[in-house]
């Protein structure tokens, strides 16, 4: 019969030593799940093409912000040449597409490609941040930041097709104008300035110059609010990354070139033409729908504003009963006696959700850190990086951690086998229904390792795994999400202190120990799982006289 062990400590340790329920919730949302499933399955078979460092699907802001330097370096070199009348504009767009065919014409297409890589980039971050619920309490500035973002670009693609003014801008010109035309702001009628050529303005095409030079620096605030919650956002895709986006623009530029279309002339009725269907989709829809513009204020406003408001329409579920992690969320709190304004916390956190007061005059430090709670995503971090134990996550602080590692090792249950090997697991990184026993203290898979739930890995310092040998774990095993994908950015904070050749604080890969193994699975890895953490526990090895060895 198989005996089980109780949840806790033993009743001679602290009540804080206790497993903690989790207060975050179910991980996924039931109605992201589907979407989930096809992201995370997505995102694996990119990681068999590119590696997990190079998926461009973990680099999608970054991407985003590259193609921004591009859109605006190339439109600088196009407005050196643009003239900005009605009767100019045209000729001056055909200047470069024609007479510069291999250098403005490049740029022009360039200009064009990066445009429409921009949209699809960040409709795929949304999609991507949607569906594995990165949007929600500590995010939803990200959030509503992102998806303002959406029509700023929208409006700033749909200015410059129509500073062009060929067809296209013509067919552009009219139907926005009789949509605004519904809202009460103007005194005369928009479309009186599109009934015939003479009637367009220069001034009309001076305001479409300015909206399109003014939106990019409304794009870089919009920008800033959505990384200013982030601490160290990776805003710069890998090299390769970056080559191989600005090769594709090059070669797209030379075989497809973006060209005009007829120039603009309002004495006739536009054709059927060409259009990109990136920026421009809603004109061919509203007209199939034939909406009157009412319905597509109506319309648009009510489904852009249900996306707006997606962190607070989509709560927390019930948590299932197979999820119960070791070490529970809760709230974080400091001790100001204890707290010695190290900032060490602070360089851990990976939302900036930890600030620093001035200490008051005579205290033996000139700063102390104190807790954003609404910035707070309870992950964990700043617990064990604290080296004086002022840092406590729902009664949890480095004293419990080495209390619970000690209960692992010391107090179990003596029915079982004696751990060899102590895993941390982040209850993220896959599906933990049936893969733990003995109240998720054991790996089923293999009785001999001792098991501690986590929120993320990053919550595992080098000074726990030091105390988790000195209880007599004779192996290390640190199991997470892949790489890039981390829920709570721990291989974006990682990725920073690399290159810190020495033992870093935050790094348990700095410890340099063959005992040690640190493994990014997918959770579509499970099976694999299991035979690498029984391959591991053979490897290693007690040595007799009290050194640790791998045998491989």
């Amino acid at each position: 019969m198989e005996k089980t062990l109780s949840s806790g400590n033993p009743q001679n340790q602290s009540e804080a030593s206790q497993p903690k329920k989790s207060q975050s919730g179910q991980l996924i949302p039931a109605v992201l799940r589907p979407g989930n499933y096809m992201l995370v399955r997505t995102q694996e078979a990119l990681n068999k093409i590119f590696g997990p460092s190079m998926n461009p699907l973990y680099y999608l802001g970054a991407i985003t912000f590259l193609l921004l330097w591009i859109l605006i370096a190339t439109g600088t070199y196009l407005y050196l040449f643009y003239d900005m009348t009605p009767s100019g504009a045209y000729k001056s767009v055909q200047y470069l597409t024609e007479d510069q065919k291999w250098y403005g014409g490049i740029i022009r297409s360039m200009h064009r490609y990066a445009a429409d890589g921009m949209m699809i980039v960040i409709a795929i971050h949304i999609v991507q941040v949607l569906f594995s619920d990165r949007f929600r309490k500590y995010r939803w500035v990200a959030w509503i930041s992102g998806v303002a973002i959406l029509p700023v670009i929208w409006l700033e693609g749909l200015t410059g097709y129509f500073l062009v003014w060929d067809e296209v801008a013509q067919m552009i010109a009219v139907t926005s104008a009789h949509i605004f035309d519904a809202l009460p702001i103007f005194s005369e009628p928009m479309p009186r300035n599109f009934l015939k050529n003479d009637s367009v303005n220069a001034l009309l095409f001076f305001i479409f110059n300015y909206l399109h030079l003014a939106i990019p620096c409304l794009l870089l605030i919009l920008a800033w609010i959505h990384c200013m919650r982030i601490s160290m956002p990776v805003i710069n895709p890998p090299r390769a990354v970056t080559i191989t986006i600005l090769s594709t623009l090059v070669v797209l530029s030379i075989i497809k070139p973006a060209v005009s279309a007829d120039p603009a002339d309002l004495s006739r009725l536009v054709g059927v033409m060409a259009i990109d269907w990136f920026y421009l989709f809603p004109f061919p829809l509203i007209d199939w729908l034939e909406l009157q513009p009412a319905m597509v204020w109506l319309g648009g406003g009510l489904l852009y504003a249900i996306v707006f408001a997606m962190p607070w329409i989509i709560s927390d579920p019930v948590k299932s009963k197979y999820i119960n992690p070791t070490v529970g969320q809760g709230t974080v709190t400091i001790t100001q006696s204890d707290c010695t304004g190290c900032l060490l916390c602070q360089k851990a956190c990976p939302f900036e959700a930890i600030e620093l007061n001035p200490r008051l005059e005579g205290a033996p430090n000139e700063v102390e850190a104190y807790v954003v709670d609404d910035l707070c995503s309870e992950c964990g971090f700043c617990v064990n990086t604290c080296e004086v134990g002022a840092i406590s996550m729902g009664g949890w602080s480095v004293t419990e951690f080495q209390n619970y590692i000690e209960f692992l090792f010391k107090n179990y249950n003596k029915m079982l086998v004696e751990p060899v090997v102590m895993a941390f697991v982040c209850e993220r990184s896959f599906d933990q229904k049936a893969f733990f026993t003995h109240e998720n203290t054991r790996m089923k898979c293999c009785e001999e390792v001792a098991v501690m739930t986590t929120p993320c890995i990053g919550v595992i310092s080098p000074a726990i795994v030091d105390y988790s040998f000195k209880m007599g774990a004779e192996g290390i095993l640190v199991i997470g999400c892949r790489g890039l994908d981390c829920h709570y950015r721990e291989e974006r904070r990682r990725l920073k202190f690399r290159d810190n050749l020495k033992r870093d604080r935050f790094m348990v890969e700095k410890m340099d120990d063959p005992n040690i193994e640190i493994m990014l699975i997918s959770p579509f890895e499970k099976e694999a799982l299991k035979k690498e953490i029984e391959d591991f526990k053979n490897a290693v090895k007690v040595d007799k006289s009290g050194g640790r060895i791998l045998n491989g």
